[in-house]
């Protein structure tokens, strides 16, 4: 891709502001899975890191993103995986359900004037190194890689770099990883990269013991401290909305492109009885926030997005447990990622029995589900009431080695998943490796899938079959 046309683009994004993703994406049913299978596809807490995107565990350990971003070798054997243990968690809990399925319909509506996003996860130990960031910014100019997804808040509560800001400054939050973000964005920029600034949201470690207050509280007064050790914010709290505001409006001030929240959720061991709020309401205060924030970023001119558990797409069960409406969050947000990595999936899922193991397959089902609920959410709202999110999703790109039965993760297993993304109308995409470590000979554009090459193949195929079917 030209340096100049990736430029333009980039600037056009920035100028569109909140007008960037409002044009949703059509699609039919493909086979869904049971509820207990869909619990296990996210990344919010997976190696996969959105929620570290919501999966097996969002936030794979920090520390492991010290390694080497040069090194092309991705498997994660020895990553902690956060989400995983939620996954399980939710799973549990889940029931199983046979929902109807559908022939999928291929539909896209390209939003005007923007290039899409096929972007990577950095962590903040990585974007703080310059000798680990000269050796990705030249990776970056040789791939088809265009945006770039940093900590700035990361899985332990610390704000990653300096905003000098009123309420970071009194709760003590900072911690200075990236020494200067002002000139990393610009450097990143330079190149053409699109610059997303990676915010976790409501899982706490940092502030529980500053901020108690802000904090879920048990119904007899105590702080709500999961499994981990970790401690989760009030998504209700307005307080810690000032704070959540304070940061991202320092964000945007420095020249982040889009901001992207990872855990807007509620933990998932949390019972009704523990906290006296059942699965409605935390969707309610899920949800609540969300709109909220949508308004903050009209104001900003700014675009956002959320991450979520890919489980949440169609299982009543999971949307409970964690807070998580996906097509209600579609309707207050720019973007929205669904953590669909393979690993995540319980065995079985879509008829699939070991999900890890066939990466093509796992995302398109996934996508096709979420393509399937959006459509049916556009036509309850009725003529007019059209979604405005336009769906990214979190991609593997790292070994699931925890699993009995896995496959190791490269550039074909890549390939395969973008490939299902694009045959589901969707063209846009993040990879999530928490260690940071990508096979950057295989993300090229010559060897990447093309979007444009493949609807056209979808709609010769289309037209062939009506035209067998009319003979």
């Amino acid at each position: 891709m030209c340096g100049i046309k990736k430029l333009i683009h980039i600037k056009k994004m920035v100028c569109m502001g909140v007008l960037l993703g409002q044009i949703g994406l059509v699609g039919c049913a493909g086979t869904q899975a049971t509820e207990s299978q869909q619990v296990q596809v996210q990344k919010e807490e997976s190696v996969s890191g959105q929620e570290s995107a919501v999966g097996v565990d969002e936030n794979v350990g920090q520390d492991q993103s010290k390694l080497s971003a040069d090194n092309t070798d991705i498997d994660n054997t020895d990553i902690d995986n956060p989400h995983i243990d939620d996954v399980r968690e939710m799973s549990e809990e889940a029931e199983a359900a046979e929902p109807e399925t559908e022939e999928p319909e291929v539909v896209e509506e390209a939003a005007e004037d923007r290039e899409p996003v096929h972007g990577i996860y950095l962590s903040a130990y990585v974007a703080g190194s310059s000798e680990l960031m000269e050796s990705t910014l030249t990776h970056l100019d040789e791939s088809a890689i265009n945006a770039v997804v940093i900590d700035i808040k990361n899985d332990e509560g610390r704000v990653t770099w300096e905003t000098g800001t009123q309420i970071v400054e009194e709760v003590g939050s900072a911690e200075r990883l990236i020494r200067d973000m002002p000139g990393l964005i610009e450097t990143l920029h330079a190149h053409d990269i699109y610059v997303i600034g990676r915010f976790v949201t409501f899982r706490e470690m940092y502030l529980k013991d500053v901020k108690p207050e802000w904090m879920v509280q048990n119904t007899n007064g105590s702080v709500y401290t999961d499994k981990k050790g970790f401690c989760w914010i009030d998504p209700a709290n307005e307080e810690a909305w000032a704070y959540i505001e304070e940061i991202v409006e320092a964000c945007t001030q420095v020249g982040f492109d889009e901001i992207q929240f990872d855990y807007v959720r509620y933990g998932t061991g949390i019972k009704d009885e523990m906290i006296g709020l059942d699965g409605t309401g935390r969707q309610a205060a899920i949800t609540t926030f969300a709109t909220h924030m949508e308004e903050f970023f009209k104001e900003l001119h700014k675009p956002y997005s959320l991450d979520v558990f890919g489980t949440i797409i169609n299982s009543e069960i999971d949307r409970k447990i964690v807070g998580q409406d996906y097509a209600a969050l579609a309707e207050h947000t720019d973007y929205l990622s669904p953590m669909v990595y393979p690993s995540h999936y319980y065995d079985g899922s879509f008829g699939i029995a070991y999900p890890d193991e066939k990466p093509y397959e796992t995302v398109k089902n996934a996508m096709l589900e979420s393509n399937r609920v959006l459509e049916e959410r556009q036509q309850e709202n009725g003529e007019g009431e059209a979604r405005r999110a336009r769906i990214r999703p979190w991609i593997q790109g790292f070994t699931a080695s925890y699993l009995k039965h896995y496959i190791k993760y490269g550039g074909e297993q890549i390939r395969e998943q973008i490939r299902a993304v694009y045959e589901a109308g969707h063209e846009e995409w993040l990879i999530w490796n928490p260690s940071c470590k990508y096979p950057w000979e295989e993300l090229t554009e010559d060897k990447l899938p093309q979007f444009d090459e493949m609807q056209e193949e979808l709609l010769q195929e289309q037209a062939a079959q009506e035209s067998t079917e009319q003979e």
